[in-house]
C-alpha cells in the first residue's frame, strides 16, 4: 500500500506540473512520451519486442504523428534549430510517415515468417494508429481555438473521467457488490459496482460542471445539468469497456500488469487503458452536445 501511495503521489505531481505548463512545449512532449511508453508496453505484452524494425516503426509513428498534429508545438520549436529542423522534416513527411513506418513493420514480418504471427502484426498496426488517435483529442482541447476558453478544464475532466468512474465503481462494489459482471475477465468487478460507477460519475460530473460554471460566473441550467449527467454516464460506461478490453489482453497473454513504471500500479497502460477509450468519447459528446 505504501508503494502504491508513493507512486500515485509522484504521478499526481507530474500530472499537475504538465497541466500547469499546458501552454508550453511540455504538454505535447509529455503526451508523446505517454504514447511512446504505452506502445512499448503493448508491444512487449504480445511478445513483439524481438521484431526491432516493426517496434521502431510503430513507436516512431505513434510519437511523431502526435507531435506533428500539435501545430502550436511545431511553432514553438521552430526557433530551436536542431529539434525544430528535425520536426519540420517530420511535419513535411505528412502522410508519408504512415506508409514508411508500415513498411518497416512489413519488412520485419517478411524477415521472420515463422516467428512474427499475423495476430501480432495486426495488433501492432492497430495500436500505432489508435493510441495516438485517442490522445490527440487532448491536444485539440488544448490548442484548438474552438475550446480556448474551457480547454484546460476539458483536458482535466477527460483525463479524470475514467479515474472518477473507476473509483466510484470500486467503492460501490465493495459496499454492495454481489453479482459478477465479467468473472472470466475481471473477477472483482460486479454489476452493482458498474451501476454505482455510472451513477457516481453522473452526479460528480454535474457537480464539477456546476462548480466550474459558478467560479466563472456562467449560467448553468437544467439542460446543461442533464448534458453533464449524460456525459458522466457515457464516460463511466466507456471506461469499463476500456478496462475490460485491456484485461482481456493481459489474460490472454498471461501477464499481471503491462509494466512496472509505477510500482504498485503497473505500467502506464494499466493507468491509461480506460483513458484511451474515454477521451474520444468525451470529445464526441462535447462536440455533438456542447455544455457551455
Amino acid at each position: 500500500m505504501k508503494q502504491r501511495l508513493i507512486s500515485a503521489s509522484v504521478g499526481i505531481v507530474i500530472l499537475v506540473a504538465v497541466l500547469i505548463l499546458h501552454k508550453t512545449i511540455v504538454f505535447p512532449i509529455a503526451l508523446a512520451l505517454v504514447v511512446g511508453i504505452i506502445l512499448f508496453e503493448l508491444i512487449r505484452a504480445i511478445g513483439g519486442l524481438e521484431f526491432k524494425l516493426a517496434t521502431v516503426g510503430v513507436m516512431v509513428y505513434g510519437v511523431f504523428s502526435l507531435l506533428e498534429f500539435s501545430h502550436k508545438f511545431l511553432g514553438i520549436v521552430s526557433s530551436l534549430t536542431s529539434l525544430g529542423a528535425f520536426l519540420e522534416i517530420i511535419s513535411a513527411l505528412g502522410d508519408v510517415l504512415l506508409p514508411v513506418c508500415l513498411a518497416l513493420l512489413f519488412w520485419d514480418y517478411m524477415r521472420h515468417p515463422k516467428n512474427f504471427l499475423v495476430e501480432q502484426g495486426a495488433f501492432m498496426i492497430a495500436s500505432m494508429i489508435l493510441v495516438p488517435y485517442s490522445i490527440r483529442f487532448l491536444i485539440i482541447f488544448n490548442d484548438d481555438g474552438t475550446y480556448a476558453e474551457h480547454g484546460l478544464f476539458y483536458v482535466i475532466l477527460a483525463l479524470c473521467g475514467a479515474w472518477i468512474a473507476d473509483s466510484g465503481a470500486y467503492f460501490s462494489g465493495i459496499a454492495l457488490g454481489k453479482h459478477k459482471l465479467c468473472p472470466e475477465i475481471s473477477p472483482k468487478k460486479t454489476i452493482e459496482g458498474f451501476v454505482g460507477g455510472l451513477i457516481s460519475n453522473a452526479v460528480i460530473f454535474v457537480l464539477i460542471f456546476l462548480i466550474y460554471a459558478k467560479c466563472n460566473a456562467m449560467d448553468f441550467n437544467i439542460g446543461q445539468g442533464l448534458k453533464s449527467a449524460l456525459l458522466g454516464l457515457v464516460c463511466a460506461g466507456v471506461s469499463v469497456l476500456g478496462d475490460l478490453t485491456a484485461s482481456v489482453i493481459k489474460r490472454q497473454k498471461g501477464i499481471k500488469d503491462y509494466g512496472n513504471i509505477m510500482p504498485g500500479h503497473g505500467g502506464l497502460m494499466d493507468r491509461f487503458d480506460s483513458v484511451l477509450f474515454v477521451v474520444p468519447a468525451f470529445y464526441t459528446c462535447i462536440k455533438l452536445f456542447p455544455i457551455f
